[in-house]
């Protein structure tokens, strides 16, 4: 008799604690959610357009120069008769164009921490050389 009562005892702590973990983690779940939208917004508040791609997200592409093509001579022949051949930019996969390595293709970047006084500061150092 005292180990059925033992026994039950023991299951309803165990439901209690699956219980109360499951709230909690449910809770934390929303907290965190929660955290993650106001921090999102906060930093999309802060965000200035991207001085390397103006805004763009993308830049030509280093390597075809935008012409998503690339012209290659075979070595075996003459150059005299060389035949010119085109094949697809192997970089940009010939779209012409790669995401802006700056701001990852977003076209918005968080601001550096740099002050006027940071600028004025590092003038004045400047100068006095």
């Amino acid at each position: 008799m005292a180990q059925a009562a033992m026994g039950r005892a023991m299951v309803a702590a165990g439901g209690t604690m699956l219980v109360l973990g499951g709230a909690t983690m449910g809770v934390s779940f929303v907290a965190m959610t929660v955290t993650r939208v106001v921090v999102e917004q906060n930093k999309k508040k802060k965000l200035v357009t991207c001085h390397i791609c103006t805004g763009s997200a993308k830049l030509s592409c280093a390597v075809c120069d935008g012409e998503r093509t690339l012209k290659y001579h075979s070595k075996k022949q003459a150059p005299v008769n060389q035949r010119i051949s085109r094949t697809a930019c192997p970089m940009c996969e010939g779209a012409g164009s790669q995401a802006c390595l700056n701001c990852l293709g977003e076209g918005k970047v968080m601001p550096l921490p740099i002050t006027l006084s940071d600028l004025l500061e590092t003038q004045k150092d400047y100068h006095s050389f």
